[in-house]
């Protein structure tokens, strides 16, 4: 019955794409006898076409020399446990086959295979068998090599059905390192939306969880796991690549601990400092203080508490990298590493940058306290008192309430003069001086993010006068518009109804209409000068809003500035794929038993990867500093001018969220920064020993 099944088998046409990878060990087809090779990797079995991934190529000699064939099974059963759940749904890596010379090429000789038939029999009794057969290719415009021997399917048995007759198109691809390229279908920075919130049982949950795979994706995360797998099958094999640059890592391996060293002194060094403050800070006596600084610089406190806690924790995340060995998908080892080294990266750019900053004012604190008190005096001259004195006259030839117009002006002119004065008696030319020393330090120790929150509480005291004459005008003239509004609708015969928030009809007495009129006709004669007033007050504060939107934005953004990715992305683009496409070319080769000699074409495709763009990169990330953003912002902040209510101060942009405090001893704490440091390096020779 099987053989009548073959035979009928024989005559179908079976597409094969084969995934060839293009670093082939070393062919020698001119040995007599040649060599075969043992083709490990997967076959994704689609209908009426088949993939067959090969990871790895290995000459049957190392297995019929070193007899490590008996404990194979279980070293494929051991791969195949650590690769990704829906990965092994689809296919299983295992021994898919063997590949041999071309025979027209060795007349004289006979090709010994490496392996029994009993041994082939167990591996054709699990469901694929492929029997491949090298040939030389010609006109193939890639590559360094004059002859190229690519593979061409000569029977294929898919169980129960065997295939003698396959239109095969070869995909060469390189091996996924990390840190140097890896293959991906989707593009950078694409992430999937969450549901709704309403709660659904476990079992549709579990349903909507698991992802539908296509033929495509399971094939590209076979190419992701496959130097993962050759490394394994040739550990396994007894295969050692010896690298000839021991000496020279030799070397790096002591600069990189001399690195060590001093990364992990300078950090307890900085941890030292931080747990003492952090000590007196939390002191019964000191909780009082706390609470008021906490209120007067609520911004400096929640950037030096951030950056506080990041500081104690980056040599947690960045430990983590010596750990990413034991997956095997790339693309999961190279993002879990982005975000590892993102905070390291983040605190030593911000570091710098505040270090910068710092290094500026410092060396140029007498000239900037000078333009800044002149700059206040400036300001508060030519403009608050200058532009009181012209609202209380006939502004733009506006006929005003003199008496009206003289109250707010006196009253804000009084509030200007005495916390002008305040400020000057407080605060000083060596105080502002003083003030830069404490923003340099601030930059020097805990980053520019540090710095720019403690300029903006700067900034929002240095306002206050003006945030409190604009929040007591923005009463006179809210109430002032409601209360109009009011009694407008009591003469339309309407009123608000606050149970069920609606207008209902009302008709109103005589006596209410009386009442109405003397109240509305000095509210609506009084509007202008309490506009005047109001104008002029919110757009000095909405000027101020906007410079402390700026800086917090600015803060946010570099919290979440993705340096290392960057850095990356300048130095080699193929980490950041975003989808892929196909280079395909003819080459024309000779092969076949049954007519010597004869020349057909294979098509022959090249793999190729889209890079991210810098946008795309950088993207995600900014979208973050906005998520906490409410998107009808702008809509309610105009809507508040207009109604005479307060703007708001900050946007409440996105800061990274707090870590819990850790509190170890000063040596253990320099141990587990000695120790991230040299598991990244170990992370990285790993990469370097997976390029070769």
């Amino acid at each position: 019955m099987s053989k009548n099944t073959e035979s009928k088998n024989n005559n179908k046409k079976k597409k094969c794409r084969i995934w060839w990878p293009e670093q082939l060990p070393e062919l020698d087809p001119s040995s007599s006898p040649p060599s075969s090779l043992l083709l490990f990797g997967w076959v994704f079995n689609g209908g009426d076409s088949v993939d067959l991934v090969v990871a790895s190529l290995i000459f049957d000699e190392i297995w019929s020399s070193t007899n490590q064939f008996g404990d194979l099974q279980e070293t494929l059963n051991a791969i195949n446990r650590t690769m990704p759940n829906w990965l092994k749904e689809r296919a299983l890596f295992t021994l898919i086959g063997q590949c041999k010379f071309s025979p027209q090429k060795h007349l004289n000789g006979q090709i010994k295979d490496g392996i029994s038939e009993t041994q082939r029999g167990i591996f054709v009794k699990s469901g694929t068998w492929a029997e491949l057969v090298l040939c030389e290719m010609k006109k193939l415009p890639f590559g360094n090599k004059e002859r190229r021997f690519l593979p061409v399917v000569e029977s294929l048995r898919l169980d129960p059905d065997l295939f003698e007759n396959c239109d095969c198109h070869i995909i060469l691809f390189d091996y996924p390192v990390q840190g140097n390229n890896h293959y991906s279908l989707n593009n950078w920075g694409i992430c999937k939306k969450t549901g709704t919130n309403l709660k659904k049982p476990k079992w549709i949950l579990d349903l909507e969880n698991k992802p539908s795979r296509s033929v495509s994706e399971s094939v590209i995360l076979a190419l992701n796991c496959s130097n993962f797998a050759k490394s394994c099958i040739e550990k396994h094999a007894g295969i050692n690549r010896r690298s000839n640059r021991s000496f020279f890592l030799a070397i790096s391996d002591v600069l990189w601990n001399c690195v060590a060293f001093c990364v992990a002194s300078v950090s307890t060094i900085i941890y030292i400092f931080i747990q003492l403050s952090h000590k007196l800070l939390t002191y019964k006596s000191a909780k009082s203080l706390l609470y008021i600084i906490r209120k007067i610089f609520p911004y400096s406190c929640e950037n030096i508490q951030i950056r506080s806690s990041q500081f104690l924790y980056w040599p947690v995340f960045l430990q983590g990298t010596g750990h990413l060995s034991s997956n095997p998908n790339t693309e999961f080892n190279h993002k879990s590493s982005l975000k590892r080294h993102f905070i390291f990266s983040n605190i030593l750019t911000n570091t710098a940058f505040g270090f910068l900053l710092s290094l500026l004012l410092l060396n140029s604190k007498t000239l900037i306290s000078h333009q800044i008190s002149t700059t206040s005096h400036l300001l508060t001259e030519s403009l608050l008192r200058s532009g009181l004195v012209w609202l209380m006259g006939a502004p733009a030839g506006f006929k005003l309430n003199t008496e009206l117009a003289k109250v707010f002006g006196t009253v804000a002119l009084n509030v200007v003069q005495l916390y002008s004065a305040i400020l000057y008696r407080i605060v000083g030319e060596r105080g502002l001086e003083g003030g830069i020393v404490g923003l340099g330090i601030a930059g020097v120790v805990f980053g520019a993010g540090t710095m720019l929150g403690f300029l903006l509480d700067l900034v929002r005291i240095g306002g206050l006068h003006v945030a409190a004459l604009h929040w007591s005008v923005s009463v006179v003239y809210g109430n002032q518009i409601r209360g109009m509004a009011s009694l407008w609708r009591i003469f339309r015969g309407i009123k608000w109804n606050p149970l069920r928030h609606r207008l209902d009809t009302h008709t109103p007495s005589v006596e209410q209409h009386i009442v109405g009129s003397l109240i509305f006709s000095p509210l609506l004669l009084l509007l202008p000068t309490t506009s005047v007033f109001y104008v002029f007050f919110t757009i000095l504060n909405t000027q101020i809003a906007l410079v402390c939107y700026f800086l917090e934005v600015l803060i946010s953004v570099l919290y979440v500035m993705p340096v290392w990715e960057l850095v990356l992305w300048g130095l080699n683009r193929r980490v950041f794929p975003s989808g892929i496409w196909f280079e395909n070319l003819l080459a024309v080769g000779q092969f076949g038993e049954k007519k010597f000699g004869e020349e057909k074409e294979v098509l022959v495709s090249l793999i190729r990867s889209n890079f991210a763009t810098i946008g795309q990169v950088v993207g995600p990330h900014f979208k973050k500093i906005f998520c906490t953003v409410p998107s009808s912002f702008c809509k309610s902040l105009a809507y508040g001018v207009l109604s005479g209510q307060r703007i708001p101060s900050n946007l409440n942009t996105n800061l990274p969220p707090l870590i819990p405090w850790m509190d170890i001893s000063f040596r253990n704490y320099w141990n587990l920064c000695y120790r991230s440091i040299i598991a990244s390096r170990s992370m990285q020779r790993g990469e370097i020993k997976g390029q070769k």
